[in-house]
């Protein structure tokens, strides 16, 4: 009876673990790249706008202070992954070269899943299918071709090139092994300092650990997984102590993540429902969307709902599956091993995160996925290899078109907020985020409407507030201007962009006391604020006291984190004032 190529006694030892082949690897480099070659003309999107390009940090600040940064939202310390981006911008601060990176990176992480799918798998059939599966997936254009998504890039090649040095280690002996054993742990550290869910690699390694060594003892393992475990707990030491809390310091926003303030049978009930829809994203990846925040992923409230039914129980019975079969099929359990760990921590059910769902979340934990589709690719191809071969051929073909697609997508602002409108329509964020690209339009009507939908959506949203306001301000209705700064600031009373818009238009209105109260109250939301120190100071010349205007642009001179543009505006205001002093 001729065996299946997933049985498990078809498997070689764990010491004849197969080379990959020059055209193995020649191939998924073409697999990965030649889908994302139009990433290469996008620019700056989304988060890529303040997180890189906008900047200071990135642009002007010395690289050796870039080691203890931490991005404010989220308490987001990555300083490997912020490393990269002041590189990029020293050579250039042009969009390219950036995505050139991410799209090397994401080649160099497709070959570590052949690499590494090959003694795992015991197939080289089934590591090449896993490999190109994975290079083509659409749910990683994310990742990919939005730049801030080189966070997800460089933590999973950090994993698994621990993984790989790992398995290397434990196949040689002498001086070889204990290079190796360090390359290995100073990946893992690599990866958990380009963003913190590198730590999961921890329970990789243990699983990769069972299946080079089935027979070692447990004595044998812990005594392989300590280093990687105190490498592990130095990086949290050294967060906690940067960073100042483990977790994050504050509880998300519950525009970004609605399960942040519910309890936690609810937050387990979406938590369930959330995971079956990163499942079928990997499995049919049709329509995707750059955010899910509130309201486009409703919580469920309910034991009873139809949606966490549906999704309970086809999760359910899948894990069922699995560990039904996993004596028969142990690499399918495998498989399965590699994807729940790295998603345990982004679940949302250990703890909430920053975001309710993100497809750059699946770019690790989509190599679980991947490697049984490896498997089955193989299996099929056992029993009828030339339509098999059609079928994996049209279905990798179809992805990779798929993700030229949604590459486009993600060419600039306007193409990625106007998709996800589409995508995403019930998303509050996603309503501002095109209201922000209609008003940089002068689209000001249509910008309107986006912003009134945002804040329908979640009347708690202070930046759409803001934004109404900042419509009648262009408009020049300053009635309108003034009563949606106000709301902005009752629901935000330290949002000090808005005491300084309100300023503004007080001051244009000759309000000179009232413009004081709002420069005034902005200032101590943000002593340091260049724009709110400049109005303060156009209030003292039009009060006809130039002294203090003098004295207040002075601050600005104790300030080095100004950029080019912002020095131009000190500047006018100065000269404003030297005016004023003849």
């Amino acid at each position: 009876m001729r065996r299946s190529s997933t049985d498990a006694s078809a498997a070689p030892s764990a010491d004849a673990v197969a080379r990959p082949r020059p055209w193995m690897v020649a191939l998924v480099l073409l697999a990965a790249v030649v889908p994302y070659l139009n990433s290469l003309t996008a620019g700056f999107a989304f988060d890529d706008v303040f997180i890189i390009r906008d900047n200071p940090a990135v642009q002007i600040q010395p690289a050796v202070e870039l080691l203890a940064y931490v991005y404010p939202e989220g308490a987001l310390y990555r300083p490997l992954t912020m490393l990269t981006y002041a590189a990029n911008a020293t050579l250039s601060p042009q969009p390219f070269g950036f995505h050139l990176v991410n799209l090397a990176l994401h080649a160099a992480v497709s070959c570590a899943v052949l690499l590494l799918a090959l003694p795992l798998l015991g197939s080289p059939l089934a590591a090449v299918g896993a490999a190109l599966v994975f290079a083509v997936h659409p749910v990683h254009t994310e990742a990919v071709t939005n730049v801030v998504g080189r966070a997800e890039l460089l933590a999973a090649l950090g994993v698994l090139a621990a993984l790989l040095a790992f398995a290397q280690a434990r196949r040689t002996s002498g001086a070889p092994r204990w290079l190796w054993a360090a390359l290995s742990l100073a990946a893992y550290a690599a990866g958990m300092l380009a963003k913190e869910s590198a730590i999961t690699g921890l329970g990789l390694l243990a699983v990769l650990d069972w299946r080079l060594t089935p027979s070692a003892r447990w004595r044998q393992r812990l005594v392989a997984l300590l280093p990687y475990a105190i490498v592990a707990l130095a990086y949290l030491g050294l967060r906690v102590a940067v960073v100042g809390a483990l977790a994050l310091p504050l509880p998300p926003q519950g525009l970004d993540n609605p399960l942040a303030g519910l309890d936690v049978a609810t937050r387990l009930r979406t938590a369930a429902v959330v995971a079956w829809s990163y499942l079928s994203l990997l499995a049919l990846p049709l329509q995707l969307s750059a955010d899910y925040s509130f309201n486009e992923i409703p919580p469920v409230t309910q034991w009873s709902e139809a949606r966490f039914l549906a999704a309970a129980a086809l999760l359910c019975g899948l894990a069922a599956a699995i560990v039904t079969t996993a004596r028969r099929l142990p690499r399918l359990a495998l498989a399965a091993l590699f994807a729940v760990i790295p998603f345990a921590l982004t679940a949302n059910v250990l703890f909430p995160i920053g975001t309710i769902m993100g497809e750059r979340l699946l770019y690790l934990p989509s190599v679980g996925w991947c490697l049984a589709c490896g498997l089955a690719i193989a299996a099929a191809m056992a029993q009828r290899r030339a339509f098999a071969t059609a079928v994996v051929a049209t279905l990798l073909v179809a992805f990779a078109a798929r993700t030229w697609l949604r590459n486009g997508d993600w060419q600039d602002e306007r193409t990625l907020f106007a998709a996800t409108l589409i995508d995403a329509p019930n998303s509050a964020k996603a309503h501002y985020n095109a209201g922000v690209v209609l008003q940089n339009d002068e689209r000001l009507e249509e910008a309107m409407t986006q912003y009134r939908r945002a804040l329908a959506i979640y009347p708690a949203y202070t930046n759409a507030a803001f934004g109404i306001g900042s419509v009648y301000a262009q408009q020049r209705i300053d009635a309108g201007a003034v009563y949606w700064y106000e709301r902005a600031i009752g629901l935000a009373p330290d949002f000090a962009n808005a005491h300084l818009r309100l300023g503004l238009v007080r001051l244009g209105r000759g309000e000179l006391d009232a413009a004081e109260a709002a420069f005034s109250t902005g200032l101590q939301s943000e002593p340091n604020n260049l724009m709110l120190l400049v109005g303060m100071s156009s209030l003292r010349l039009a009060q006809r006291d130039p002294w203090r205007a003098a004295d207040g642009l002075a601050r600005l001179d104790r300030l080095d984190t100004l950029d080019s543009a912002e020095r131009e505006r000190v500047a006018v205001a100065r000269r404003a004032i030297e005016v004023a002093l003849r």
